[in-house]
């Protein structure tokens, strides 16, 4: 009897074990302690926060990406950030792309989409944030709400969170998630201009926009308007020769061709001759150019149909310096 006692114990062990197995959350780092911080940070993934221009009106849905991500980070002070997540708080810009951030028992992610996934991965509690519509999927692993923006082509401001190491006894997810989107668009979504309307095309008006302090950093109809201002100044053609496109795009027509410059991110090295002292690369009839230093990747590319390699060259050496505020 005692034999089999000790069987059916073990065997309660084993399946005890097992769906613990199952049941087991995913943590953000294996190892890490309660109430912990991060041991490497930024991730391998991350870049550190640096300084940006926060930007008012719906001027946050035209940034560059890596921009964007900045400034959802900086949105709101570190005490808010604090205050929000029950105490100290680190932040990156994930993949280029997104905030992201870590506190002693949960992490955030905030981003700007296109498309809403609520529906997709729970079912949404219909809410308000700040006068907008919004999702809200609380309770889960990850919570997230997503709050409805703008007509614009980005429409969804999404921020997820969920616990760091095991589920919390108490789940803030709900108010931590309203907290949040309530402080990032009081800090993202100040009052200010609307978007530049756009045709079919996506071409936005005309503009002789002057350089100023340059283009990195700024909304990509801002950069469009700069980039349209200085190629005309550059090739000697007037300014109803160039067309500014709201995606940070320039098109242009002279007596060699069509010229098309963009605003890009850059992802790999470029190893050719510099452009007015900015690395430089050319691949397939076209050249890069970048712009920083920074990490962002921020750069333009340069493709000029009837203009000889030499031309393009010494048409973006015209070009770059203006827009780099020098």
């Amino acid at each position: 009897m005692a034999t089999w006692g000790v069987r059916i114990l073990a065997g309660l062990v084993v399946a005890g074990l097992t769906a613990g197995c199952v049941a087991k959350v995913d943590t953000y780092e294996e190892g890490l302690g309660p109430k912990e911080l991060p041991k490497e940070w930024p991730t391998a993934n991350g870049r550190p926060l640096r300084p940006v221009p926060m930007p008012s009106g719906e001027f946050l849905l035209a940034l560059p990406e890596e921009t964007t991500a900045q400034v959802l980070c900086q949105s709101l002070p570190p005490e808010r950030w604090a205050q929000l997540m029950g105490g100290e708080v680190v932040r990156e810009v994930e993949h280029g792309q997104s905030c992201h951030a870590v506190g002693l028992d949960d992490w955030v992610r905030i981003s700007l989409h296109r498309t809403a996934v609520a529906g997709d991965v729970g079912t949404p509690k219909k809410v308000t944030v700040a006068g907008r519509p919004a999702d809200l999927v609380a309770k889960g692993s990850p919570s997230l709400v997503e709050v409805q923006l703008s007509d614009a082509e980005v429409r969804v401001l999404r921020i997820e969170t969920s616990w760091t190491r095991a589920p919390r006894q108490d789940d803030q997810s709900e108010p931590r998630l309203l907290g949040l989107a309530e402080a990032v668009l009081a800090g993202a979504f100040a009052p200010g201009p609307k978007l530049p309307a756009a045709d079919k095309r996506d071409v936005i008006e005309r503009k002789t926009v002057e350089p100023g302090a340059g283009i990195l950093d700024a909304p990509l109809p801002e950069i469009s308007w700069k980039l349209c201002t200085q190629i005309s100044r550059a090739l000697g053609v007037p300014a109803e020769a160039t067309e500014p496109r709201s995606d940070g795009k320039c098109m242009a027509s002279s007596v060699d061709g069509s010229l098309r410059v963009e605003h890009v991110a850059l992802r790999s090295e470029l190893q050719g001759e510099p452009v007015a002292g900015r690395p430089a690369g050319e691949s397939a009839g076209q050249l890069s150019v970048l712009l920083t230093d920074n990490g962002s990747g921020q750069g333009l590319r340069f493709f000029w149909s009837g203009g000889s390699k030499e031309a393009l060259r010494e048409l973006a050496g015209k070009v770059v310096p203006p827009l780099l505020g020098s």
